[in-house]
């Protein structure tokens, strides 16, 4: 699949009327050069509220030369939302604006020179700067980076060894998010769905890119404001939010075990596979839970364009299947 060199900027919403104001107006405020094509995707997934008519109103109002179009995706969740996004994008390049991103005025062109100028970069993320319409809590120093927030690593440079950057503001490219997240080839995590915290869809995409042999590339220079409702900020949502991030760990522990996998020669790979289907069956899994542990490595295994390594592996699957 071939695509128009360009930005395609995607927003998904549930019901996001309320947030969109300031949003939108930061998009509409990009230094974007003449040269530079861009359009504005707006994912309506399964709003009960007025943010069709809010996005309408207020583009109109801020008249901006950013073309936009609204589509519909059914399926619930943020993951669904953004493949249907991607699907529609009429331009290689991906930023994923969250309802609650502020970008800087820079942010577009910025995205567009790094990830243009890099063709080994898969996935490039910025830093971002909690707002808030209230005082954050004694406890947010402690607890911001589970928000998205702050910087995402010491200064400008490769992410490879983070393994992850935010969704929140992401950079990426169209067919390699199209290639990573396939029928036959699934995410194995989600992304929120209504008012469900599940994660880890942000971190298993980078995981599949780093698979692929593409890099994860953090920018200072690429600011955005991350405006924080009062709603989250209380200890009852902080909680049941980081017991989504735990929880996806259960999975991504699986990728970087894979990733480190694919940095080893012959030999250690070898000696590393077994290692991996000894703790698959002896360290206290049960053989169901074996087996299902099994196929998250399987069938993420088929992104390394190396398969003939994991022979043993294979053996083992059919020794599963009996």
């Amino acid at each position: 699949m071939t695509s128009s060199k360009g930005v395609s900027l995607i927003i998904c919403c549930y019901n996001s009327a309320k947030r969109l104001p300031q949003t939108l107006l930061h998009i509409a405020k990009q230094h974007l050069t003449d040269t530079i094509a861009c359009e504005l995707i707006v994912v309506d997934n399964n709003c009960n509220d007025d943010t069709v008519e809010v996005t309408n109103a207020i583009w109109k109002e801020l008249a901006s030369n950013i073309p936009i179009r609204i589509v519909e995706e059914k399926t619930p969740g943020l993951s669904s939302a953004r493949h249907r996004g991607v699907e529609e994008a009429k331009y290689e390049y991906i930023i994923f604006c969250d309802d609650d991103n502020w970008l800087a005025t820079n942010y577009l062109q910025k995205s567009y020179e790094i990830i243009n100028n890099n063709n080994h970069i898969g996935v490039v993320g910025g830093q971002s700067i909690a707002v808030s319409e209230i005082e954050f809590p004694d406890w947010w120093d402690k607890y911001s980076f589970g928000y998205a927030v702050g910087k995402q690593g010491n200064e400008s440079g490769y992410a490879d060894k983070r393994m992850f950057l935010w969704g929140a503001a992401m950079i990426t490219r169209k067919n390699l998010f199209l290639k990573a997240f396939t029928p036959k080839y699934p995410s194995l995590l989600t992304d929120r769905k209504g008012n469900e915290l599940s994660s880890g869809g942000d971190s298993e995409y980078c995981a599949r890119i780093l698979l692929m042999g593409y890099r994860l590339y953090y920018s200072e220079d690429l600011v955005f404001q991350h405006f924080i409702e009062s709603k989250r900020l209380s200890v009852e949502y902080r909680i049941k939010m980081f017991e989504g991030h735990d929880k996806s760990q259960e999975v991504l522990k699986y990728y970087r075990e894979l990733i480190n996998y694919e940095k080893t020669n012959y030999k250690c790979k070898a000696r590393n596979t077994i290692y991996l289907l000894k703790n698959l069956l002896f360290n206290r899994h049960s053989y169901n839970e074996a087996k299902e542990k099994f196929s998250i490595l399987w069938n993420t295994s088929f992104l390394l364009g190396s398969n003939h390594t994991f022979s043993r592996v294979k053996k083992f699957q059919k020794y599963l299947e009996k």
